[in-house]
């Protein structure tokens, strides 16, 4: 079976992880003995197998830190299929916390075994093998919500995990007509919890922050640039320039031409 692995290209804030993945081949889901710098989460999908000389299967994943001697194999008879996220970040230690792993052999139980089993096929659909970091970092969200009960996780470590995502994809993304829902799939939590947060830390709503930023990324290009405004409405995520106009206007009583006189 193929090795499916999705490869961050470009900087997002948080999370930052490197590459997550989905393999049953037996020649992929061993390593070792050796010893790596990264840290890295497995999820056994299917199967069993051996990490470190401990017994895991499937609804089972064992956690690997920087330094650490590794040594993980799949049965001969029943093959482990897994998905990993690897990652270099020191922050990773706050989300192998929320696994709690047994502290002698790094191994824990997760939660929703199906929903894993879907990213899964999402990583096998995928024909290009990069990705940008947004994207693994929402796939990397995906899977953490799925496997850990919010319940048991700090409320303000998960409000700040969430809030810099959000923010971080809306800028990334200006150039899409981005909807809450998009976010909130994308993040894998409901739209009420994601408008508490927005309204908590930021006082605006999810809508509310992305009209905002779209606002002032197009003032910067109406003043910054001599791109069209039609270039422009492109550029904020409006395929129709007289929505883009009317929604400009709205917010600053200005026509983006009257804008661009006005404060050039």
């Amino acid at each position: 079976m193929k090795k499916y692995e999705l490869i961050a290209t470009d900087y997002v804030q948080t999370p930052k992880i490197y590459s997550i993945g989905f393999s049953d081949d037996p020649r992929v889901t061993r390593f070792g003995p050796s010893v790596r710098n990264q840290y890295i989460i497995h999820y056994v999908l299917s199967g069993k197998g051996s990490f470190n000389g401990n017994k895991v299967e499937k609804g089972q994943g064992f956690l690997i830190v920087p330094g650490m001697y590794e040594e993980y194999h799949s049965d001969e008879n029943e093959p482990w299929s897994f998905l990993w996220v690897i990652s270099e970040e020191p922050v990773m230690e706050y989300f192998f916390s929320r696994h709690c792993a047994n502290e002698e052999t790094g191994i824990f139980k997760f939660y929703n075994l199906y929903e894993l089993n879907l990213i899964a096929k999402q990583l096998m659909s995928v024909t290009n093998s990069f990705s940008s970091m947004t994207r693994i970092s929402e796939l990397f969200l995906h899977i953490f919500n799925t496997c850990i009960a919010v319940e048991s996780t700090p409320k303000n470590s998960i409000t700040r995990i969430y809030l810099d995502f959000s923010v971080n994809y809306i800028k990334t993304n200006l150039h899409l007509p981005i909807s809450v829902n998009d976010l909130c799939n994308a993040i894998g939590i409901t739209q009420p919890y994601l408008y508490r947060i927005f309204r908590q830390e930021l006082g605006l709503s999810p809508k509310q922050y992305i009209l905002s930023c779209k606002l002032s990324e197009a003032k910067k290009l109406l003043i910054n640039t001599e791109l069209s405004i039609s270039r422009i409405a492109n550029s904020v995520g409006y395929e129709n320039v007289l929505e883009f106009s009317k929604f400009f206007s709205k917010q600053t009583k200005l026509s983006p031409t009257a804008y661009r006189e006005e404060y050039n």
